[in-house]
């Protein structure tokens, strides 16, 4: 392998996933020589900071013929024209954004369930509640696999990206001292001391998703709820099996699965708090169901952020290994 390092893009690199997207890849230990840092018009003369070198930000799509990898954390209605570019320049590009989780031409990834398709020029990394459920349905598959999971899943600001936690940092800041709100999110109401429904579409992703991830994925019946926290999702889980199921028999197979941590804490449960920051999920311990032996309640809780984060790099290095371009760990 060469030792000048590689060349990676990063579009959307302020953003609340872009930003996590740029810690995980200075973890990873790739041997990066440059970062090519791209956002939209709002981060004009903005600066990050990677591998202690300031990098200047990008605010219009560069040429990206030469780079070795695109990683793609734009918006989801802005992805396509990004990947579109990436392709017709020849660079390998990784999708985030989850505009192309549902397509059946492009590959869905999971590093931690197996082939990481590390040579195909467009992957896609799963997105929003897939990530925070892969592992502990994972640990429940085989034979007694559940078959069906109603859940509502509670989200924070940060699934709107940065625009969302600054608007919710504001908003509360406005409540507090008795002023006027500011202009909210476009799209979105005032999120501070409230609850908001979101879009009823998001369930047939996740669906989609998990048959796509899973060898026997269960039914999904979810609605989701943004809650006025910063980070974080927490999933309250109604999980469903044909037959009658112990609880302990349940919480022994998520205390050995990787990527899950029952809950061992103070309280009732897992919080978003605890997991901030976390590589895993948190799972509170299987409740029974009052009136039906056949049915578990659960509650999840993670930072999606992260393990977003945590799986684009991981299928960074899978590409850059499947092409022989120097992914090997830096010396320093």
């Amino acid at each position: 392998m060469s030792e000048r390092g590689v060349r990676i893009a990063v579009i959307g690199a302020t953003g609340a996933l872009g930003t996590e997207v740029l810690r995980a890849l200075d973890a990873s230990r790739l041997r990066i020589a440059e970062v090519v840092a791209v956002a939209g018009e709002d981060s004009l003369g903005c600066d990050i900071e990677f591998q202690d070198q300031v990098v200047a930000v990008e605010t219009g799509l560069p040429e990206l013929r030469g780079l070795d990898l695109a990683i793609c954390c734009a918006p989801a209605d802005a992805a396509p024209d990004v990947v579109r570019a990436a392709l017709r320049a020849e660079v390998p590009c990784i999708d985030a954004s989850g505009a192309f989780a549902t397509r059946s031409e492009v590959p869905l990834v999971w590093a931690e369930g197996g082939d990481l398709a590390g040579a195909a020029p467009l992957v896609a990394s799963p997105v929003d509640a897939a990530l925070a459920w892969l592992p502990w349905l994972r640990a429940l598959a085989g034979d007694a696999a559940p078959t069906g999971v109603q859940a509502t899943v509670l989200e924070g600001a940060s699934a709107r990206g940065r625009r969302g936690i600054d608007a919710l940092t504001a908003e509360s800041l406005a409540l507090f001292n008795q002023q006027e709100l500011p202009e909210p999110v476009p799209g979105a109401a005032p999120l501070a001391f409230d609850l908001l429904p979101r879009g009823a579409d998001r369930e047939e992703a996740l669906q989609t998703a998990l048959r796509r991830l899973l060898p026997a994925a269960p039914v999904v019946s979810a609605s989701w709820v943004q809650a006025p926290v910063f980070v974080g999702q927490a999933s309250a889980l109604r999980v469903v099996w044909e037959r009658p199921v112990e609880a302990a028999r349940v919480a022994e197979r998520l205390a050995k699965a990787p990527g899950v941590e029952l809950w061992a804490g103070e309280g009732a449960g897992p919080n978003l708090r605890a997991a901030s920051g976390r590589d895993v999920v948190l799972v509170g311990s299987p409740r029974p169901d009052a009136s039906d032996p056949a049915v578990l309640h659960l509650f999840a809780v993670a930072d999606v952020l992260r393990l977003a984060a945590r799986n684009v790099a991981a299928l960074a290095r899978a590409a850059l290994e499947a092409r022989d371009v120097p992914a090997a760990p830096a010396l320093h």
